[in-house]
């Protein structure tokens, strides 16, 4: 059975190296330890002590390739590709592991719409599905909790509280959104996978945002989340003022490095997609614990 799964394994690589590599994408390999943390919403980054030189240093696990990634493409401005190991903290469960493998990329030129026409191209590819299904956040909220999403606390609070979703006093806006979300995400990419588009502009992460609206998407296949993408946000204060959000939260350091690298990146959109996962469903399984091969 493990030999199975190996040779799968390799297969599965071997078919996701193959669709990009046809499309013009070139392939990259970048720094697993990086000097700065990942500055992600909802994700912890792994501190690592290392010794250099004989005295001590700390660096950071990526919790992503993003970082590393923009500041190729800011020096060769290719569309590129990359299978990397990614590691994040407190991490467990079904669907969840301490280390994992992230396929990311990115298209110079293009926006998000056109990443979701490329992902349902590789899901045809390796699984058949000729249907799909795209959705705003908006009408998911609509549609699956009979919620009409507010940016007003008081308002999205008093819709959680009329549908029995549990939430805490004082929690702020976003913390309540996920609350909810989690209700709507369970329901989503049954039948066909489903898309979920065009979220609330405080919800853009480093997503370009029009009109109030984040232009970002989330794929779903069975309740399970397993891409993340957007078109890229280029303005290097934007990306400043947004990243200083979160490392204020976190009390983490900034990648002064990461925000110059926006002043000569070129307009392009970027995506993420759990392998793992998506090499789980491909199996046929249901838990990360079914494709272990150690």
């Amino acid at each position: 059975m493990l030999s199975m799964l190996l040779e799968k394994w390799d297969e599965f690589l071997n078919r996701l190296r193959e669709f990009f590599r046809k499309r013009g994408y070139l392939e990259v390999s970048t720094p697993v330890l990086l000097k700065f943390p990942n500055l992600d919403p909802n994700v912890e980054p792994i501190q690592v002590e290392v010794r250099l030189k004989g005295e001590k240093e700390t660096l950071w696990l990526q919790t992503s390739p993003e970082y590393s990634m923009k500041k190729l493409l800011s020096k060769y401005k290719r569309d590129i590709f990359q299978i990397a190991k990614v590691f994040r903290n407190d991490e467990h469960g079904r669907l969840h592991r301490l280390e994992f493998h992230m396929l990311e990329w990115y298209r110079i030129g293009e926006d998000y719409l056109c990443l979701i026409e490329e992902i349902k191209e590789l899901l045809s590819e390796l699984f058949g599905f000729n249907e799909f299904e795209e959705i705003s956040v908006a009408e998911a909220f609509e549609s699956y909790l009979g919620i009409g999403l507010s940016e007003d606390e008081g308002e999205l609070r008093e819709a959680l509280r009329e549908r029995g979703i549990y939430y805490k006093e004082g929690e702020d806006w976003e913390t309540l959104f996920y609350r909810a979300f989690i209700e709507v995400e369970r329901k989503l990419g049954f039948g066909k996978p489903t898309f979920l588009k065009d979220f609330p502009e405080r919800l853009c992460a480093l997503a370009r945002v029009e009109n109030g609206i984040a232009q970002r998407f989330e794929l779903f296949i069975k309740g399970i989340e397993l891409a993340n993408g957007w078109t890229e946000e280029t303005d290097p204060e934007e990306v400043r003022r947004r990243l200083t959000v979160e490392a204020k939260k976190k009390n983490l350091p900034i990648d002064e490095e990461f925000i110059k690298a926006h002043r000569s990146i070129p307009p392009c959109a970027g995506c993420s997609i759990g392998v793992d996962r998506l090499f789980m469903i491909w199996m046929g399984k249901e838990s990360l614990d079914d494709i272990e091969l150690f």
